[in-house]
């Protein structure tokens, strides 16, 4: 094998990796089950003091 050959192949399957990678993420981030988990992240950084005052 050449280097050239070889740095096809590695920029072939790293693509794919990558890809793949992505699109496991973007479905494990966006599952139904995560959502509230993602409401308690976005608002544990909030104190009472950085709410919105509800009168």
């Amino acid at each position: 094998m050449t280097h050239e050959t070889l740095v096809i192949i590695a920029k072939t399957v790293g693509l794919f990796y990558l890809m793949g990678f992505f699109i496991l993420v973007v479905i494990h981030t966006y599952r139904p089950s995560r959502k509230a988990q993602a409401d308690l992240a976005a608002n544990s950084i909030l104190t009472t003091e950085d709410r919105p005052c509800t009168k």
